[in-house]
């Protein structure tokens, strides 16, 4: 306190000190250690962005430091700044990234998370993490680690999820991130997740992409029927019509997404309806009410003619 006190009393100026804490804090001017104790002014202003990023990137790549701390450093760094643009500028994307391999489940989940969160409509931190240019490509490689987190069937699911968050930042509105999933085998991924689901959220959200992809760009259409997309569309159908662990609102929840993707496909791809899953599309209207599932009259007749 004798500090804070002799420190307010060398600096009566208020609008002068007003000026020069805000140039310190965006680190435009330093403070000078002959008139002021350099802990003083951080206690005052408290610590930059830049160097509470930076501590917390260290906590969370120190594989001394306990699993408690580094998941308070990774929900920290969440709130700092301009997540993405501070994490380019300072250099810190492949050590981030590298954390993708922790061999601690909620470290990964952590990381996948600040991934997801820093990419969301971000395209220059879409180009950091999916390694665009040559130096990101030989630095980060952030796609493949966060990929196989996907892939992994027997990774804990939340972390799965969370990989898939980050991946459909990576992917949605940008055609270079989803190039590069295509060619690393991603569409393979979320083939498996339709075909052999093991969580529905991860599911529901699969088919959710599924649709907006197509959107975005038709040709993500024939991908899926080449990989008898449609057949499992109708087995995810037929499971969520049969279910008798829940009821009829939250099943219907599930319906939506597969038939709005399932007729997206037909549109975009031109393919003539698999019999299956008309006929399923038919039973799901039949048991929840047509007007219940979110198409219209023309899409419904599409679908199920």
């Amino acid at each position: 306190m004798e500090k804070l006190l002799q420190w307010a009393i060398n600096n009566t100026d208020q609008e002068q000190l007003r000026k020069d804490a805000e140039a310190i804090k965006r680190g435009e001017l330093q403070p000078d250690p002959s008139k002021f104790d350099p802990k003083v002014i951080e206690a005052i202003l408290g610590k930059d962005d830049a160097t509470r990023m930076k501590e917390a990137v260290d906590c969370i790549s120190d594989p001394k430091d306990t699993v408690e701390n580094k998941v308070i450093a990774l929900d920290n760094l969440e709130m700092v700044g301009d997540l993405m643009q501070d994490l380019e500028n300072m250099k810190l994307w492949p050590t981030i990234i590298a954390q993708l391999n922790n061999e601690n489940v909620e470290v990964r989940k952590g990381v996948a998370w600040v991934c997801g969160t820093a990419v969301q409509n971000n395209p220059k931190a879409q180009k950091a993490v999916c390694s665009l240019e040559t130096q990101c490509l030989l630095d980060n490689n952030g796609l493949e680690p966060l990929l196989n987190l996907l892939s992994n069937s027997a990774e804990d699911k939340e972390v799965r999820a969370k990989a898939q968050y980050a991946l459909s930042g990576l992917i949605k509105h940008f055609p270079e991130g989803l190039a590069q999933f295509q060619e690393k085998g991603g569409f393979d991924a979320l083939a498996d997740i339709v075909k052999n689901p093991q969580d529905a959220s991860t599911l529901r959200k699969t088919i959710f992409l599924y649709n907006t992809l197509m959107l975005e760009d038709p040709s993500v259409a024939k991908i899926l029927v080449s990989q008898d997309i449609p057949e499992a569309f109708a087995k995810v159908l037929s499971k969520s019509i049969e279910d008798e662990d829940e009821d009829l609102a939250e099943k219907a929840s599930h319906v939506y997404p597969t038939l709005r993707s399932a007729y997206t496909l037909v549109e975009q791809s031109s393919l003539f309806v698999p019999p299956k899953l008309a006929s399923e599309a038919i039973r799901a209207g039949d048991k929840f009410g047509v007007d219940n599932l979110g198409l219209s009259n023309e899409e419904w007749t599409t679908l199920t003619k």
